[in-house]
């Protein structure tokens, strides 16, 4: 008796039979058209880059927005006020204690001051902050993001440094409420508790974030030439970390040193994109599951179609004695191949191509340039989810088709 016929996996199922749905296939693949078989496997091929690209897109758009909140506006850290009070006394001493506090990189004081602008006869109403410039060097990338004129100085007495969006000009997205085209070298009235003073425009700098743009900055020794009474004090002061991720951490250690210090991460801080960041991950939970429904669509339809027309071909093989469930398992391992082929070869033009073009050709929006990012974890998750809903969309058809009496399927009916 032939080793194949008596030698089982489990009963009743011998290795022949095993064997049967993989020869089908290979069949229908080497003797299929080829050019149907690329159409579905390229269509499998943009249907996973779309489910990670959008994905991959929103990661890009939640970590640049981070990432802007704290080079910009907060920091890792934020010290603010304690209630009942307009400032945070002894700024210097406050951040020399930051400084030496474990996890912490730098600390710069920052003074709101409630100051107008004037220039060419247009009143801005715009944030300017009192800074020490050689320590807010070390906590912001302002300072790097000159795009004409340079930074302050510490010594600096009658200069001021504004953003983009406040200089103005043609191009500018805010220019409406802007200066309209202020340059450096400009002269600006600055005005403050009744006293006012000409200051130079020494700057114009430009992060690609709209509430970083919008602020001005003057030196320490600037508002204490004006106001005196603001010598030493200030309104936050900004604490850049190791790294992100171990702000609550430093949180623990300045609470030592700097008992009943009111002190907030950047994501407490971020106020309005906190919010903007929330919404785009619930778009990109409703997309990605737009995009599972889509994969699973494509691979019905085209096991669907190519059931209906080999009908008299299933019919004939469950006529000869192929059991119905063998013959299932065909369209669910072709369903299978089509899904783990498009998945690889989705995967592969969007690493090698994809990626690296956004990488040099980044999207520009309103919270900066914005590049792909992909979570490695989040998808490979996505990956498999792909594979196992194509593979659960191929069975259903598949279990149909062979449930239809064997005369109706060889009748076409």
């Amino acid at each position: 008796m032939s080793s194949d016929r008596s030698v089982t996996d489990q009963p009743g199922i011998s290795i022949t039979e095993r064997k049967i749905p993989f020869y089908l296939i290979s069949r229908h693949i080497l003797r299929g058209n080829k050019w149907t078989l690329s159409l579905v496997i390229f269509l499998m091929s943009v249907a996973f880059i779309n489910l990670i690209f959008i994905n991959s897109l929103f990661n890009g758009i939640v970590l640049a927005s981070d990432q802007q909140v704290i080079a910009t506006t907060s920091g890792n850290i934020t010290m603010q006020t304690t209630p009942g009070q307009m400032f945070i006394p002894n700024a210097p001493e406050v951040v020399k204690k930051i400084d030496s506090t474990p996890g912490a990189v730098a600390a710069s004081a920052r003074t709101l001051v409630p100051a107008g602008l004037l220039y060419n006869g247009i009143q801005g109403s715009f944030q300017v902050m009192a800074i020490q410039p050689s320590e807010e060097r070390n906590t912001t990338n302002i300072s790097k993001k000159m795009t004409s004129g340079a930074y302050l100085s510490d010594s600096d007495t009658d200069s001021i440094v504004i953003g983009r969006q406040v200089a103005g000009g043609k191009g500018v997205e805010m220019n409406a409420t802007s200066f309209k085209g202020a340059k450096v070298g400009d002269k600006v009235l600055f005005t403050l508790n009744g006293q006012s003073k000409l200051l130079r425009i020494k700057g114009i700098f430009y992060t690609k974030y709209f509430e970083a743009d919008r602020q001005a900055f003057i030196s320490n020794r600037t508002l204490d030439a004006m106001q005196p009474s603001y010598g030493g004090v200030a309104t936050t002061v900004i604490v850049k970390t190791e790294k992100k991720g171990d702000e609550n951490q430093v949180i623990k250690g300045l609470r030592k040193v700097l008992p009943g210090g009111q002190f907030i991460t950047w994501k407490e801080a971020s106020g309005l994109m906190k919010s903007v960041t929330s919404s785009f991950l619930t778009i990109n939970a409703l997309l990605t599951t737009v995009g599972f429904i889509i994969a699973a669509v494509v691979i019905f339809i085209i096991i669907y179609v190519d059931i209906s027309n080999k009908r008299r071909q299933i019919g004939i093989f469950r006529a000869i004695g192929i059991k119905s469930y063998l013959v299932g398992s065909t369209y669910i391992l072709q369903s299978t191949i089509y899904s783990m082929v498009g998945v690889a070869i989705g995967s592969a033009i969007f690493f090698a191509i994809i990626i690296p073009y956004f990488k040099v050709h980044p999207f520009k929006i309103p919270l900066g340039d914005v590049s792909l990012y992909v979570d490695y974890v989040d998808f490979l998750w996505r990956a498999i989810v792909v594979i196992v809903v194509s593979i659960l969309a191929g069975m259903l058809p598949a279990v149909l088709a062979t449930r239809k009496p064997i005369l109706d399927e060889i009748a076409g009916r």
